[in-house]
C-alpha cells in the first residue's frame, strides 16, 4: 500500500461511493491491521452492513492512519564533531 494507491482509492470513493473497489479496500484493510491501525475502524470500513457514513468516515481515518505510518520522515544523518 502506498499513499498514491490510497489516494487514488479516496478519488473513486469519493466519486463512486465506499464500494468503488473492494479489492483495494480490502487490501487497505489488510495492510491497516498489519500496521497495528484500530481493528474497530478497520472493522466498520469493510462492514457490509454498517451505514454508508459511517464506512466513508472510518475509510478517512483508517487511511490517514495508514499514510502516516507509511510516510514516517527520514531522519537526516548529522557529522560527529
Amino acid at each position: 500500500m502506498t499513499t498514491t494507491s490510497l489516494t487514488h482509492l479516496g478519488y473513486a470513493i469519493e466519486a463512486d461511493g465506499i464500494t468503488a473497489d473492494p479489492t483495494s479496500l480490502a487490501l487497505l484493510a489488510h495492510a491497516a491491521r498489519d500496521l497495528g491501525v484500530s481493528e474497530v475502524l478497520v472493522g466498520v470500513m469493510t462492514d457490509d452492513q454498517a451505514p454508508h457514513v459511517a464506512r466513508v468516515r472510518a475509510f478517512a481515518r483508517v487511511s490517514s492512519s495508514v499514510a502516516d505510518r507509511i510516510d514516517m520522515p527520514v531522519r537526516e544523518l548529522a557529522y560527529a564533531s
